[in-house]
């Protein structure tokens, strides 16, 4: 047993060898993107790469630890003679990869991902850039690796640990027993809400030290388990007539209505979970869920028919942030390399002199959250790791009125002017709030309204202590949900669903008591914002200003297989798994269907090319 044992922990290091090997590597290739940079931060991609490593390596002890448990219960099972013919095979696909993504990353910019399968088809083109002799040399240089790691290193000083026990222990099938399923550990990266995804290891302002942290075999693995989500694609037109339908329905040549008082006001959003005033109402049979935020209706402007992106977050913040629409079944925050090409709404803000800062109570690795914002460049992300372990935590992170006062505390020592944003939590499910219940009743619905009844007097205590602040006079401050809540028995592709409340308010606004009853959705925020600040907006593609005299109304949603478009006048819903409408109330001749089929056929085409 112990020389079994011995065997697994030495090919568990010599797995992590391998990923650290070429990381260092990698970092001495590419050394001169690192000038600027911390020693001690460049440093930092080999602790936080060690998250995708482990994962990997916990991916590849699979199947040895399967043979090795076998080979405990079965006299005479050829393991070690298996486990050559494993570890060629997995060396043969990794050394290769590695190799290729420190070729490509100079030309590419972000590791090797499931899109270098587009280019097999021309490998002339991917190794352009390539002269005969530096690809030649590059082969040589693989074979030569891979000869000192499989025949020399492995067979060598691993494999012949290896020796098989004359008679069957007990403890050692049970040990592989053990260690199979304690392997999900390392693969998911922990026991924490949010399995590991490629953002988990960004932890820097510029993007060579996070790639660096990247393991390139393992997001070209994670990227390729998404590539069916991103492969939809719908026909109802021409390419040319659907792209100047799309032209045709927003109104990126109307000037926007002023209604500020400061040209360039410090700006807060608040987004808030779960939110949604119709399901609010409905569920509370007329009970005032949320008085404080019914009580600032009359000092701003409110949006009566806003509706969400999506049904989670992180195609909120792709919407709010890059004015980019859901895609069904995915995200585009989920991939960097085409979040780089979006508008981003805090780098125009930015460009401008704009301060920057984000807060969560909860992980924000969750859904790709920290590499999107990085990437966006915010200056200060704040989450629960920026709490003190004795602080309370619910089973999301920090509850909501401990960030309100985070928030105060960073507001009141930033610099104007600046955009702040807090994404709220304890209104997500299971609902744990640290307060007493307000509303009797311990099933999902009423557990959903007690815990927006303590956000929103979380939010009503931050704005009554924001409102005693100097810079709340040059302040604007949206509050906006993040999305919907499923509640009731409402279906997933119901309208009702997305129907989200923003309001607009602070000392910065010059309109109040105002209701705009203009749909629209969270990809309109930043071209409506950026409108009013008379900042440049005209690469926000799929965003509309909801404050022109003559706005174009409608609002476009997703879910997991399918869109919703509804306007003044039509509401269709379309499934791309049967590819029928699922709702179809068109009141116009047809010609509003159209401009739903037109925007679905456009933006599907557009992610695509990212």
């Amino acid at each position: 047993m112990k020389s079994s044992l011995l065997y697994y922990i030495r090919y568990a290091l010599f797995l992590l060898g391998i990923q650290t090997f070429f990381r260092i590597l990698f970092m001495i290739t590419y050394r001169k993107y690192g000038q600027g940079i911390e020693i001690p931060d460049q440093l930092m991609a080999m602790v936080h790469g060690l998250k995708l490593d482990l994962s990997l390596t916990g991916y590849c002890l699979l199947i040895p630890t399967l043979l090795l448990f076998l080979a405990s219960l079965i006299k005479k099972f050829p393991v070690r003679r298996i486990l050559e013919i494993y570890t060629f095979i997995i060396l043969l696909l990794m050394i290769p990869l590695y190799f290729t993504n420190l070729v490509i990353y100079k030309y590419w910019n972000f590791p090797i991902d499931k899109s270098i399968f587009d280019y097999l088809d021309t490998p002339g083109e991917m190794f352009a850039s390539l002269s005969p002799l530096r690809l030649i040399f590059m082969i040589g240089l693989i074979i030569m690796v891979f000869y000192m790691v499989f025949f020399i290193i492995y067979r060598r000083w691993i494999s012949k640990t290896f020796k098989a026990e004359p008679v069957i222990r007990w403890g050692e099938p049970v040990t592989y027993f053990i260690c199979m399923p304690l392997l999900f550990l390392p693969i998911r990266g922990g026991l924490q809400t949010a399995p590991i995804n490629t953002g988990s290891v960004y932890f820097h302002q510029e993007a060579y030290v996070n790639h660096a942290a990247v393991n390139p075999v393992w997001n070209l693995v994670y990227t390729l388990t998404e590539s069916g989500k991103l492969s939809q694609s719908v026909s109802f037109m021409a390419d040319t007539e659907a792209r100047e339908i799309m032209q045709g329905i927003h109104n990126h040549d109307q000037d926007p209505l002023p209604v500020l008082n400061n040209g360039a006001p410090n700006i807060i959003i608040i987004l808030l979970e779960s939110f949604s005033f119709p399901l609010i109402a409905e569920l509370s049979g007329g009970k005032d869920v949320t008085p404080n935020f019914n009580a600032l209706l009359r000092e701003g402007i409110y949006f009566d028919r806003m509706y969400a992106s999506g049904t989670m977050t992180d195609r909120a913040l792709g919407a709010i942030l890059g004015g980019y629409p859901g895609i069904p079944g995915t995200c585009v925050i989920y991939y960097e390399q085409k979040t780089r090409k979006i508008p981003n709404l805090n780098k125009k803000l930015k460009s401008e002199g704009y301060g920057s800062a984000f807060l969560y109570g909860g992980d924000i690795d969750f859904a790709h959250i920290k590499s999107f914002l990085i990437t966006g460049g915010f200056e200060k992300i704040i989450s629960d790791k920026d709490f003190n372990a004795s602080v309370p935590r619910s089973n999301w992170g920090v509850p909501d009125h401990l960030m309100f006062q985070r928030l105060l505390e960073e507001t009141d020592k930033a610099s104007s002017p600046f955009m702040h944003i807090l994404l709220t939590l304890s209104s997500h499910t299971p609902f744990d709030v640290p307060m007493e219940p307000k509303f009797p009743g311990n099933n999902y619905d009423w557990q959903y309204l007690n815990a927006i009844y303590y956000t929103d007097k979380a939010l009503g205590d931050f704005i009554s202590e924001a409102k005693t602040r100097d810079w709340w006079d040059e302040t604007l401050l949206i509050l906006l949900a993040d999305h919907s809540c499923r509640v009731g028995n409402l279906t997933e592709h119901e309208e009702k669903r997305y129907r989200i409340p923003m309001l607009w308010l602070g000392g910065a606004l010059a309109v109040r008591d105002t209701v705009i009853d203009t749909y629209g959705s969270q990809t309109d925020l930043p071209f409506t914002l950026l409108g009013q600040l008379n900042f440049p907006r005209t690469d926000f593609i799929f965003s509309n200003d909801m404050l022109t005299e003559n706005p174009h109304s409608f609002a476009y949603y997703t879910f997991h297989d399918g869109v919703g478009f509804i306007s003044d006048s039509s509401y269709v819903v379309y499934s791309l798994t049967t590819n029928n409408y699922v709702i179809e109330k068109d009141m116009n001749s047809g010609r509003d269907l159209k401009k739903g089929q037109a925007y679905l056929q456009y933006l599907l085409a557009n992610f695509t090319k990212l």
